[in-house]
């Protein structure tokens, strides 16, 4: 007679069969990997249940520590992560700290909560979350929102965030297309929040590595102590709290892209560490006797002035020329005009649809607000505006009072100097190549104005000899 317990009997037996098996392994390679952090066994058991349904292979961790240790040995194609833990069932508190640990692993993570609280919904999405939804959850919105966000994450180009119909933008397009097929290293400049890091994914994506590995890590928050690690790896018994081998950035990146964002933050005294690796295509993790080969593309970006630094000593100009096969100058959004309502309406497409929202217009007045603006954030500011107004609009149009923006903290000149329009125009150049050293494609990026114009300015002013080369 074969009772209940020997069906269950067998059917272990067939699993933990199948599971050695070639076809097994090879099918579980493709599924995506889904780490469900909830210290409730009942929620990750049907989050279990749901998310295996839809051939995805889930991963459980029931507690913040649980998390990390897995972390560390698997990588998940998405983070399901419960705000609240038994410790504090109401603040969210455990599962914020949480979030801004997984920050530097880049990892797509949606937040789950059944306290509907807005304010800790904002604070979790500005600490890094995709997206988030409230327990007890609609199973095929669950679902759908997990494919998106896995999907955009593998593919940075789907995001389709990347808007260039103004002049500066269109001329950084087409140095874009003549750079991205090849394997030049790049520096990327601009302020902050231009977005530095999109375009890092952009020129991946249209490389001939776009099917390998991106790797962005975040120099200024490697802490001194863990920057051989982070970018090299280290083995096990390393160092302390090496509890088991870590692959470093440039292991990871194998023959895709490694981005450095934040160089310019890099301490002088570790910058000879990674000139090392550049110079030879070497590198030795922590603990290790073996060497490994770096194959992957290098693209840095910073917000500062390296030329400046390495007058000043805080930079090394071997490094920088290592770095700088080229250089690529993000132009700031208030010499983007024409690309500003575009970007609005594009941010105001995807908060809509990740607050489940019905879409939304802009007045004239809001759009008016918009373009007059001076954008000292740029982007990033631009995206934190619209997803706030999107957030507190009960209405289908967007108006001033919903926009909120914040007072300008950008100078403004309130003595306009006694000098005719062409001597202004003069020194407004002249200021320009002073700032970017005599690069001509900066330069002219900076003012908004082609290559091929500021040449002639150039000549108009006899300034040809106050231009380097390039």
């Amino acid at each position: 007679m074969i009772t209940q317990s020997t069906n269950v009997s067998r059917l272990k037996q067939s699993i933990i069969k199948g599971a050695g098996s070639d076809d097994c392994q090879q099918e579980c390679m493709k599924q995506k990997i889904v780490l469900v952090v909830d210290d409730d066994a009942d929620i990750r058991f049907a989050l279990n249940l749901l998310l295996r349904g839809e051939d995805y292979r889930v991963i459980e961790a029931d507690s913040v520590k649980a998390c990390l240790q897995l972390i560390e040995r698997i990588t998940p194609n998405l983070i399901l992560l419960d705000l609240n833990f038994s410790q504090d069932t109401t603040s969210g508190k455990e599962g914020l700290k949480l979030l801004k640990q997984l920050a530097p692993k880049e990892l797509p993570v949606m937040l789950m909560t059944a306290w509907a609280n807005i304010e800790l919904v904002v604070q979790g999405l500005q600490a890094g979350a995709v997206d988030f939804i409230e327990k007890p959850w609609n199973k095929r919105q669950l679902v759908n929102k997990i494919s998106s966000h896995i999907n955009i994450s593998e593919n940075p180009s789907n995001q389709d965030s990347w808007i260039a119909y103004s002049p500066a933008m269109q001329q950084l397009e087409m140095l874009i297309k003549q750079l991205a097929p090849t394997d030049a290293n790049l520096l990327i400049l601009g302020e902050n929040g231009t977005g530095k890091s999109l375009l890092a994914k952009r020129i991946h994506a249209m490389s001939h590595r776009a099917s390998e590995a991106f790797v962005g890590i975040n120099m200024a928050a490697i802490p001194e102590s863990l920057f051989e690690s982070e970018l090299f790896g280290h083995i096990k018994g390393a160092f302390t709290d090496a509890k088991q081998d870590r692959q470093g950035a440039f292991g990871r990146a194998k023959k895709g892209t490694l981005f450095l964002d934040e160089i310019g933050t890099l301490p002088y005294h570790l910058q000879p560490k990674l000139l090392q690796v550049l110079e030879s295509g070497e590198f030795t993790p922590l603990g290790s006797n073996t060497e490994c080969f770096a194959q992957s593309r290098l693209i840095s970006a910073t917000n500062q002035n390296l030329s400046h630094a390495i007058e000043q000593g805080e930079f090394r100009q071997d490094l920088y020329y290592r770095l700088n096969t080229f250089v690529i100058t993000l132009p700031a959004l208030r010499n983007r005009q024409q690309d500003i309502l575009p970007l609005a309406n594009m941010f105001i497409e995807m908060f809509a649809h990740k607050y489940n929202k019905s879409l939304m217009t802009m007045s004239a007045a809001a759009e008016t607000q918009l373009l007059t603006h001076e954008w000292a954030g740029n982007v990033r500011e631009l995206s934190h505006v619209i997803e706030r107004a999107v957030l507190i609009n009960s209405a289908n149009k967007i108006d001033t009072q919903q926009l909120i923006l914040e007072p300008s903290t950008r100078s403004v000149q309130s003595d306009i100097p006694d000098m005719t329009l062409e001597a202004l125009e003069k020194q407004r150049i002249v200021n320009a190549l002073e700032q970017h050293d005599g690069h001509l494609n900066h330069t002219a990026t900076e003012l908004g104005i082609s290559r091929n114009a500021l040449y002639r300015r150039l000549d108009k002013y006899q300034l040809i000899s106050e231009a380097g080369e390039e």
